[in-house]
């Protein structure tokens, strides 16, 4: 697979997961490939590939006879993929110790591009170096599978989806600050509790959430009995 080929893949499922996100693109919208790889001035390949990914990650569906439709954000299986990877991160913490001086540089530097992204409210830019900096946490656990498990997660794009539904957190800068503190001790086990404290709250937020909305429901649910 060519780099342009896969360039192109990732700017396609980019702009459709925009476009289910803020609204334009509603669920139950049908996805042709023919009418995409014109839009993007593409053959249909790289636009396969990037539905195949959005539908693995549950935002498309395909159906018979209909083609590939737009999902409803599954929040129940957004909820179980954030309790993976906090438990994949709590472990790779541990794991992680006694890091090397460059990887400790590197998590510094995540953090300094966060805080500056939170000063220019540029929410894009925060999510992307805060989803880098729990990558990296990942990849000093060297463990291939923990890799290669959150990896396959897309979190650049289940992180977008999180930050549509409850808002954006950018109030755990000081949190990441300490567990950086906390590595460079040689004390993982304090670092992988600070993360599992992180993608905690972020799961209470997304537990309230899924709770009103399933009462959401039942209340329709009896309106229309």
């Amino acid at each position: 697979m060519g780099i342009h080929r896969i360039c192109m893949r990732d700017h396609i499922r980019n702009a459709i997961v925009s476009r289910i996100l803020d609204g334009s693109t509603p669920p139950g919208t049908r996805l042709k490939e023919m009418t995409l790889a014109r839009e993007f001035n593409v053959s249909q390949a790289p636009v396969r590939e990037a539905l195949r990914e959005l539908e693995a990650l549950g935002l498309l569906q395909s159906e018979r006879y209909r083609g590939t439709c737009v999902r409803n954000i599954d929040l129940e299986e957004l909820r179980e993929a954030y309790e993976l990877r906090a438990a994949i991160e709590e472990s790779a913490a541990r794991l992680a110790v006694p890091c090397a001086r460059a990887d400790l540089d590197k998590l510094e530097g995540d953090l300094k591009l966060m805080r500056r992204a939170n000063r220019e409210h540029d929410t894009d830019a925060y999510m992307d170096s805060a989803v880098n900096f729990h990558r990296h946490i990942v990849q000093m656990s060297r463990n291939r599978l923990y890799l290669r498990a959150w990896e396959h997660m897309a979190w650049d794009i289940r992180a977008r989806i999180a930050v549509q539904r409850i808002g954006l957190i950018s109030s755990y800068t000081e949190e990441r600050k300490q567990i950086v503190a906390a590595l460079r001790d040689g004390d993982g086990e304090k670092a992988g509790q600070l993360l599992r404290y992180i993608l905690g709250e972020l799961l209470l937020r997304l537990a309230k959430i899924q709770h009103a909305a399933n009462i959401e429901a039942a209340a329709a649910a009896t309106a229309s009995a």
